[in-house]
């Protein structure tokens, strides 16, 4: 195993800053690998990316991304695929606003904060919204998972201490009521074993006050 670094970022880096991502594994289906983590760190002009067994960089410039502890952006999409995992470089507590623009070119758009991840074109019934860990654990969602092929999506995600929704182009996909105050990671987004998911941007807003 070995790590690729591209430019630098002061801080103690460590091979999983979102360390509940490495529990995931546990609940992804036979037909999927142990994830191998992509995340992206900057300081000003200066991209950090991590690339753990040798996987590839991003398949662009990556002058072309703009990143910060709170937002990941780029023109042209991170380009995600078997096994990659594109995460902020800062952990957040609740409440928080997380924006992502991605889309899949066929299954499982995958994403990660509030749940150990809520799947979207999930393999195996891409009308059900799958959300697996967290407080909502196995509070699945007949009718609300499926996201077109191929087009870009936005994902509003709205956490506060005691809620969180879930929106997909402004409509209402998921809420549920419990208790998120002691949350403090990262926010991830990642594909399954044969889908191939792109992120445009990554963004995350702290809020002041809860709106519950």
């Amino acid at each position: 195993m070995h790590s690729t670094f591209f430019g630098y970022y002061p801080v103690t880096l460590e091979l999983f800053p979102c360390r509940h991502q490495a529990d995931i594994a546990a609940m992804l289906h036979k037909n999927q690998i142990l994830p191998i983590m992509k995340a992206a760190i900057t300081s000003l002009l200066a991209v950090v990316l991590i690339t753990i067994t040798g996987c590839a960089s991003p398949a662009h410039s990556q002058s072309s991304a703009r990143m910060t502890r709170d937002a990941i952006v780029s023109a042209k999409g991170f380009v995600l695929e078997d096994g990659d995992i594109l995460s902020t470089p800062g952990s957040f507590k609740p409440p928080v606003e997380i924006t992502i623009v991605a889309m899949t070119d066929s299954t499982d758009l995958r994403i990660a904060y509030a749940a150990d991840q809520v799947i979207f074109n999930w393999e195996l019934n891409r009308d059900e919204l799958r959300v697996d860990g967290g407080p909502a654990n196995g509070q699945h969602k007949a009718g609300a998972g499926s996201i077109p092929k191929g087009k870009y999506v936005t994902i509003r995600w709205l956490v506060t201490p005691r809620h969180q929704v879930i929106y997909v182009d402004d409509q209402l996909r998921f809420e549920h009521d419990g208790d998120y105050s002691s949350i403090n990671r990262c926010v991830s987004v990642f594909p399954a074993v044969g889908a191939t998911v792109t992120v445009k941007s990554i963004k995350v807003k702290r809020l002041t006050t809860a709106l519950e």
